[in-house]
């Protein structure tokens, strides 16, 4: 901590403060970019325009992102049996992974390094695509995964008139209220800092040419790691354990300060 190894204008994460995106905190973030309809939270795609420019967007610029990114959501058919064919007590980021490997041959800036007109000057225009096609299959590919695991494979169709995380609270069978959840949790993890495990292992991996899919994927299993993505899941795991002992008893600032100690005593 507080040597300098990167720099980005995108987010930074202050271990006191929190994390700024493009220099503003969480509320004045939320609080700036426009929101979805009948909500009083932003959608992804705002926040995605705001990552990406620095500038707050209009309803229109929203309106066009959520747009363009319907039609960049369909996912091939043989993305979803390649994930089938996996062991079904697979790890979840096992299936995803696999599934982001299964698009790689879809990658617009493999395709444009293979055409033999390749020019570092403007690669960036290949990754960009390849980014946004994966930015916006990624919900798809989650909650098939989802329900193949939890919901034994009842799956539930896209909504054409929704937004991202309305769409994915859609697909994993959540009412109205998940909407701004998920639209909430999306915006929060989308970037902090670029020098995180999986967000550090996705610029290493795409500084050897190594097209987004297989970067991303890198990525990913970088985070599937516990001191890392999996933290998350450790996190619920030692809530859902202390609700155990509790056995039906209230949660206090006692028995919540005994459980910790006990844990950190426990190494």
């Amino acid at each position: 901590r507080g040597i300098r190894s990167l720099v980005t204008d995108i987010s930074y994460l202050d271990p006191q403060e929190g994390i700024r995106f493009r220099g503003k905190t969480i509320p004045e973030t939320f609080a700036a970019l426009p929101k979805a309809a009948g909500s009083a939270y932003p959608t992804v795609e705002s926040f995605w325009y705001f990552l990406l420019t620095g500038e707050v967007p209009t309803q229109a610029q929203v309106d066009e992102v959520v747009a363009e990114w319907k039609t960049r959501q369909n996912v091939p058919s043989y993305v979803f049996d390649a994930i089938r064919a996996l062991p079904r007590d697979s790890h979840p980021m096992v299936m995803l992974s696999v599934g982001i490997m299964a698009l790689q041959k879809d990658s617009k800036f493999a395709a444009f390094y293979n055409s033999g007109k390749f020019n570092k000057m403007i690669a960036w225009e290949s990754v960009y695509e390849d980014a946004s096609d994966i930015v916006a299959r990624i919900p798809i590919i989650a909650a098939f995964i989802y329900n193949l695991k939890y919901k034994g494979d009842k799956q539930i169709a896209i909504d054409p008139k929704l937004d991202m995380g309305a769409n994915f609270a859609h697909m994993i069978g959540q009412g109205k209220e998940y909407q701004d959840v998920a639209r909430m949790y999306f915006i929060l993890h989308s970037d902090h800092e670029s020098g995180n495990v999986s967000a550090h292992t996705t610029h290493l991996v795409h500084s050897a040419l190594s097209d987004p899919y297989y970067a991303y994927s890198a990525g990913l299993n970088g985070l599937a790691g516990p001191l890392h993505g999996l933290a998350n899941q450790e996190v619920l795991g030692w809530i859902m354990e202390f609700q155990k002992k509790l056995n039906g008893a209230e949660p206090t600032k006692e028995n919540v300060t005994k459980a910790l100690w006990d844990t950190l005593n426990a190494g």
